[in-house]
C-alpha cells in the first residue's frame, strides 16, 4: 500500500508541476492592454521595445514583460497597470514615481538615484544606485530600510 501511496503522490506533483507552469508568449506593444500602452508611449520610445512576453499563469493571472534595448524592463499587471519599472543603472523616469518617495529619496539620499520601482496593493519598493533598497507603504510613506 505504501508503494501504491507514494505514486498516486509523484503523479499528482507531477501534473500540478505541469498545470501550474506560466504559458509565454511573445506579442507586439498593441496586444497589450491599452493603460499599458499608453504608459510605454507616454514614458517611453516605443521603437525601442526590443520585445513584449504575454505571461498567462493559471492562478495570478496574466502578466505583461515590457524589454527595451537598453535594458530597461518593465511589468504590468493584467489591467495594464505598472507593477515593476527597472532601469538597471538608468533614473525610472520621476514622473512614474510618487511624490512622497521622490521626496523623501531626494532628502535622505541627494547622491542617488532611483533605478528600480515596485509596487503591489499593500507597497512599494525602491532600489538606489548605491544599491540600497527601501520600502515605502501604499501611501508613499517611508517604512524602513530592507537589507
Amino acid at each position: 500500500m505504501g508503494k501504491y501511496v507514494k505514486g498516486i503522490v509523484a503523479v499528482a506533483v507531477t501534473f500540478l508541476a505541469i498545470n501550474t507552469q506560466a504559458q509565454e508568449k511573445a506579442i507586439a506593444v498593441n496586444q497589450m492592454p491599452p493603460a499599458a500602452q499608453e504608459f510605454v508611449k507616454k514614458h517611453y520610445d516605443v521603437k525601442s521595445v526590443s520585445y513584449v512576453i504575454l505571461e498567462d499563469e493559471r492562478f495570478s493571472g496574466k502578466e505583461y514583460k515590457v524589454a527595451f534595448t537598453d535594458g530597461t524592463e518593465l511589468e504590468f499587471d493584467s489591467k495594464g497597470r505598472w507593477t515593476e519599472i527597472d532601469a538597471q543603472r538608468q533614473a525610472v523616469p520621476a514622473v512614474i514615481v510618487p511624490e512622497n518617495i521622490r521626496n523623501y529619496v531626494n532628502q535622505s539620499f541627494p547622491n542617488n538615484k532611483i533605478v528600480q520601482i515596485s509596487r503591489s496593493s499593500r507597497k512599494y519598493e525602491v532600489e538606489l544606485t548605491s544599491g540600497l533598497d527601501l520600502d515605502f507603504d501604499r501611501n508613499g510613506e517611508f517604512v524602513r530600510i530592507d537589507d
